[in-house]
Parts: C-alpha cells; sequence; structure tokens
C-alpha cells in the first residue's frame, strides 16, 4: 500500500501534493487514482495532484528534477564561500542550497524554488 493512501478507518494520510497529514475521515477533499484513494488538505492540493498526478506519486522522477542541474559548474555556500563543490547539494556548515558560482542571466529552471513554493502554497494553509 502506498504510504500516501489511507483507508477512512485509518487515523491518518499524507497529503501527496504538500506532505501534511490529513485526518480521511473528515476532509473533504479525495481523489481515487489508479485504484487508490489520495486525501488531501485543501481543494488547491487535490486539484493540483489531479491535474498530474504522476508528478506526486513518482519520487524517483522529482528527485531526477531536483538533481537536473549540470553536475561540472561549481557550487558555492552564500554563508560559507569557502564551500565548494562541482554540483549542487548541501553546505556541510549550515545545510543552506549551494548555489551556482558563476551567476548567468538565463532564466534556468529552479526545482528547489518550485518545490518550496509547492509547500508554502498559499492555497494550502486556510
Amino acid at each position: 500500500m502506498n504510504k500516501h493512501v489511507s483507508n477512512p478507518s485509518a487515523a491518518r494520510a499524507i497529503d501527496p501534493v504538500c506532505h501534511m497529514t490529513v485526518d480521511p475521515a473528515t476532509t473533504p477533499h479525495k481523489a481515487d487514482h489508479g485504484g487508490e484513494t489520495y486525501y488531501f488538505c485543501a481543494a488547491s492540493c487535490r486539484g493540483k495532484f489531479v491535474a498530474d498526478p504522476a508528478r506526486y506519486l513518482d519520487p524517483e522522477k522529482a528527485a531526477a528534477a531536483l538533481t537536473s542541474q549540470p553536475k561540472d559548474v561549481i557550487y558555492t555556500c552564500p554563508m560559507h564561500p569557502e564551500v565548494r563543490q562541482a554540483g549542487p547539494g548541501s553546505c556541510p556548515i549550515c545545510g543552506m542550497a549551494l548555489e551556482p558560482e558563476t551567476v548567468s542571466l538565463e532564466a534556468a529552471p529552479n526545482p528547489e524554488l518550485d518545490d518550496m513554493t509547492r509547500r508554502f502554497s498559499d492555497f494550502c494553509w486556510r
């Protein structure tokens, strides 16, 4: 059974979009996909899921999106410039996301921003 799925008799379920804990017995927001029932904290999370379930159910796809940055670029910590490595990652000192050392004017996709925007969406908080 998928960890995001819960039956109504279970105490809690995890919203596959924002990862909040949801009570399946009281939430009016649910959707069926692939023979499983998923429960959501809000209508906006349900809407995002229904629009693209694979995005929220395939952890390998999500992990690939987070690591799709070029590996040959030198990344550094904004707070600890002595930390340098090839490719993205986290600062071993403070845990902040490493940023590319060379800034470009191209508006490249930012998977970290997308992930944080999804997590802290105003529509998720009621």
